[in-house]
């Protein structure tokens, strides 16, 4: 099966980012080695004879997966993850590997929404780490849903609340790009399935504040193309990749790979709205 122009985007802009940004290094070469793992899956999803996922309103319904292909890709996820992972996830993952109820509960409670911290109590590990497992594994599976059924990853006339129109899951970041009908449009990026909407350019996704005094963006030397963008009414924070700076620019990965702004906003305790699938 050939590749995946997308996923090739993916890798390619890894290793570029990696080679360019020290910081980021160690991140990125275990990222690479993912994307490698839910590529696969993205294309078993997507060649699979199994039934769609409900469709209402162009909505993927993740609640009404079947379960039984599900648990079974699920599992074989775990058990492939990649050597350069950390210790951390490599300890969740040979626990989790030897439990399969405990796979199943993880799966069926980040799908349904709730809190991880009981199942995370039970493996004696902290819920943030633990939630890299099931988003990690759901992420090319929405993704491959989403295309399956037909649904367009940007829609430029959907304007909604923070919140993926979609999948409902929050967005990881924003994105500026040029239109012939319109300069600089904004739209939010899904941190499951990865679908694009328009979302107003100068409004905080967390409390909606609007006053521009109130709306501050930050910019670092050496990620020009990003903004951090804080709102001082509610202490939160968003990335937004300026596609105009960076026409190469992969945004997913380069979310990622700007670590640095993170850490920076962390030291100002901003509170991210969507932590990115390393948990940063």
């Amino acid at each position: 099966m050939a590749s995946d122009p997308v996923w090739n985007l993916r890798r390619a802009r890894a290793d570029t980012l990696r080679a360019r940004h020290p910081p980021a290094a160690e991140l990125l070469g275990f990222y690479a080695d993912l994307l490698a793992l839910q590529e696969s899956i993205y294309g078993e999803v997507l060649h699979s004879s199994w039934p769609t996922v409900d469709v209402q309103g162009a909505r993927l319904r993740l609640d009404r997966l079947p379960e039984r292909q599900t648990t079974w890709v699920f599992d074989k996820f775990i058990r492939a993850l990649p050597p350069s992972a950390t210790p951390v996830l490599k300890a969740i993952a040979e626990r989790l590997a030897n439990d399969r109820d405990l796979r199943h509960d993880l799966l069926v409670t980040w799908i349904g929404r709730r809190p991880l911290e009981e199942i995370a109590d039970g493996l004696d590990c902290d819920a943030a780490p633990l939630e890299f497992f099931p988003r990690a594994f759901l992420q090319p599976y929405a993704e491959a849903l989403r295309v399956r059924a037909g649904v367009a990853a940007t829609d430029a006339k959907m304007l909604t609340p923070a919140a993926c129109p979609r999948c409902q899951c929050r967005p990881v970041a924003a994105i500026l790009r040029d239109e012939p009908e319109i300069k600089g449009r904004k739209t939010l990026l899904c941190s499951l399935c990865a679908a694009e909407w328009a979302f107003p350019r100068s409004r905080c996704v967390a409390c909606g504040e609007e006053a521009p005094d109130r709306l501050q963006s930050h910019v670092a030397e050496a990620w020009t193309h990003i903004r951090l963008e804080e709102c001082a009414s509610c202490g939160t924070y968003l990335k937004t990749i300026d596609l105009r700076e960076s026409g190469l620019a992969v945004p997913v990965v380069d979310e990622l790979a700007s670590v640095e702004l993170d850490l920076w906003a962390a030291e100002r305790n901003l509170t991210k709205y969507q932590p990115n699938l390393f948990g940063l």
